[in-house]
């Protein structure tokens, strides 16, 4: 288990998104050297909170991540089709202009489409185009290579844009498993 954590740290670190390593303070050990201390980016002021105008991103067309299986059907009817993922344990739901991540019973991940006009977050509805998505979230979080993010408490809500074509190529919610 140590060494897996070591390597995650050593990944984070090595991308550039995981925190800084400070030498820890002297202190009297008995001989015995200290392990580096790993502070997260928020702990050395490189975070920020976004000035969203939706307030929390609970939901994405009406799925929330602590839905389960049932609750998705009870709230989008039937899907069109289902697929397993044996590798990742996530069964796919696909609905029109949308699809649903679930894994051992409850929502692991809620995808909306670029074929839709329109999403919706909470109980806002926000049209498919970059300039709709930041008037009604706000500035992002971060601005990722494929995208922008979005973070309230656990939920990270992720807009996939084509940098180059500023068209939305699809909108996704899930876990924040950072924080």
């Amino acid at each position: 288990m140590w060494n897996v954590t070591l390597l995650m740290v050593g990944l984070l670190i090595y991308s550039g998104g995981g925190g800084v390593v400070s030498e820890p303070q002297p202190q009297h050990t008995a001989g015995i050297s200290q392990p580096p201390i790993i502070l997260a980016a928020s702990d050395v002021g490189q975070a920020h909170i976004s000035d969203n105008s939706v307030e929390s991103y609970g939901t994405l067309n009406g799925i929330s991540l602590t839905d389960s299986k049932k609750d998705v059907i009870r709230k989008l009817g039937t899907p069109a089709r289902t697929e397993q993922e044996d590798l990742s344990g996530i069964t796919k739901l696909h609905y029109k202009d949308m699809e649903v991540g679930v894994r051992n019973g409850y929502t692991e991940y809620v995808h909306v489409k670029p074929s839709a006009d329109s999403f919706q977050v909470e109980d806002q509805s926000i049209g498919m185009t970059t300039e709709r998505v930041r008037a009604s979230l706000g500035k992002p979080y971060f601005k990722a290579e494929d995208g922008d993010v979005y973070l309230e408490n656990q939920n990270a809500l992720k807009v996939y844009v084509d940098r180059d074509s500023g068209q939305i190529e699809g909108i996704d919610l899930f876990f924040d498993y950072t924080q």
